[in-house]
């Protein structure tokens, strides 16, 4: 709050009224609080005595100190009498910006230097390790898988001897015809094995060869009778033998027999038109008799005369293993052209199609009541 000063007031001893200062009379009369200061303007420290400012006359007003003009409102005035006037001492915490920014406000100089403050340097940072580029690792090579070795066969025992499989028996072939039997054999142990032949024709080849999938040793009889084999039926026998480190003979199967007879090439066989239809009427396995059921007829044309059949039929009908082509036996049919066979077989060996042919006729049948085939 601001206070007015009556000038008739008298002067206090010792001081000449134009010299008295703001801060002399303030001390004097304890008029203003210490908060009166706290604003480092004119109109908070100095106007209560020096009056307002005019600034269309360039000087205070005046009042209870005198009116301040010319050189009087410069900073370095106003500091000079805060030092030469004790009673001034209470504005000395005022600054050098202060007393220049309260000349300022009333037209005078700010005269006072006012030291610029040095900027703190900004600390250069440390420069970032780079870090050392990561060491790819060497790519890590996939191992080749572990071969497993193929499970035992159903019925495969250890350190047992190798099993030839079932031949099925009455072969038919003519004069100047190949005869094929395909043969197959196991060993338990996984050791060499050959399939030997006993007693066979001269000229008969047989042929020796592994089937990985089902591990077992496989033999092809592959025979051309010659035309002094007419008539003649011949015995065959097989036997599968395992083989030691030293090639010799180590264990051996019991042998198995089969027949081939050799009929004499037709002299007159009639074209093969003369065949209408090969038919299949029944295809079924025996388990109880371990038999594979086969018959069906051979139909002719009706032109055909009985010799002409005749020399049809001297022809066997082979019969096939329908999904792999293996020859699983051979029957002749009658004149009438029906036929039947009934071919001994494991159960693990019954083919679940089998196909017919006769001279360029086939046909082909599901087989019925085969366990592994529904």
């Amino acid at each position: 709050m601001n206070v007015k000063l009556n000038k008739a007031v008298t002067k206090p001893a010792g001081y000449r009224f134009r010299t008295l200062s703001l801060a002399v009379v303030i001390a004097a009369s304890g008029g203003f609080s210490s908060e009166t200061f706290a604003a480092a303007t004119y109109a908070g420290s100095c106007q209560g005595c020096h009056g307002a400012y005019d600034s269309a006359k360039g000087a205070t007003a005046g009042g209870y100190g005198p009116a301040l003009s010319g050189s009087k409102k410069n900073a370095s005035a106003t500091k000079a009498a805060i030092a030469s006037v004790s009673a001034m001492n209470s504005l000395s915490n005022l600054s050098d910006a202060d007393l220049n920014a309260i000349a300022t406000e009333i037209g005078g100089a700010a005269d006072l230097p006012v030291a610029t403050p040095t900027p703190t340097p900004t600390p250069t940072p440390a420069p970032t390790v780079t870090p050392a580029p990561t060491v790819t690792p060497a790519p890590t090579s996939t191992p080749a898988p572990t071969t497993r070795p193929a499970p035992f066969p159903i019925g495969c025992l250890l350190q047992s001897r190798p099993e030839l499989d079932t031949i099925p028996t009455g072969w038919n072939v003519q004069v100047g015809k190949i005869l094929k039997i395909i043969l197959s054999a196991l060993d338990c142990d996984d050791d060499t094995a050959t399939i030997k032949g006993v007693k066979l024709p001269k000229g008969a080849k047989l042929t020796q060869a592994f089937d990985a999938e089902s591990r077992k040793q496989v033999a092809t009889l592959t025979w051309v009778p010659k035309a002094e084999d007419a008539g003649k039926t011949f015995d065959l026998g097989f036997q599968a033998v395992t083989l030691d480190h030293a090639g010799h003979e180590s264990d051996a199967s019991d042998p198995r027999w089969t027949n081939v007879t050799v009929q004499p090439a037709p002299s007159d066989v009639p074209d093969v038109e003369s065949i209408r239809a090969l038919i299949i009427q029944k295809a079924q396995w025996l388990a109880d008799q371990s038999e594979l059921i086969l018959s069906g007829r051979i139909k002719f044309d009706r032109q055909l005369s009985k010799s002409e059949r005749e020399a049809l039929v001297a022809d066997p009908v082979t019969l096939v293993d329908g999904a792999t082509d293996a020859v699983i036996g051979e029957v002749l049919a009658d004149v009438h052209g029906k036929w039947l066979a009934k071919i001994p077989l494991a159960e693990g060996a019954v083919p679940c199609t089998v196909k017919v042919q006769f001279q360029d006729q086939t046909a082909v049948r599901s087989v019925k009541r085969v366990p592994q085939c529904k």
